[in-house]
Parts: C-alpha cells; sequence; structure tokens
C-alpha cells in the first residue's frame, strides 16, 4: 500500500466533504489570512464569522444531501 492510498474505500458523501473542506479552507482561509495581515480587529472578527456561516451552510447541505440519498447508499 502507498503512503497517500486510502486504508478503504471513501463514500459518495465522504469525498464530497473532503473536496469541499478544501475549497472553504482556499477562499475563506485566504480572506482569513490577508484580513489578519492587514484588516482591523473588526474585519477579522466579520471575515471568521463569514468562514464559521460558510462552514456551517456546507454542513446544513452534507445533511441534506444524505437525507436525500437512497437507504443502503
Amino acid at each position: 500500500m502507498t503512503p497517500n492510498a486510502p486504508a478503504f474505500d471513501e463514500s459518495p458523501l465522504e469525498v464530497w466533504a473532503c473536496d469541499k473542506a478544501q475549497e472553504i479552507m482556499l477562499r475563506e482561509g485566504f480572506r482569513l489570512i490577508r484580513s489578519a495581515r492587514n484588516g482591523s480587529n473588526t474585519e477579522i472578527r466579520e471575515t471568521s464569522l463569514l468562514m464559521a456561516r460558510v462552514i456551517a451552510a456546507s454542513l446544513v447541505e452534507a445533511s441534506a444531501a444524505h437525507r436525500a440519498q437512497p437507504a443502503g447508499e
């Protein structure tokens, strides 16, 4: 087994969650870094709250997708 090979088969939801987490961290994490470097405390707080809202929205999306899946998948 190679170091990067998964030890188990990932479900479509797990793959989606990993892809979504990467997308959020790249986009929102970059915004947070930029505001931490150049922004005021208020801007940093607003950017942090935006990141939290994006994460929460993705959890709601995942939950809805999971409920929509037929049993056994």
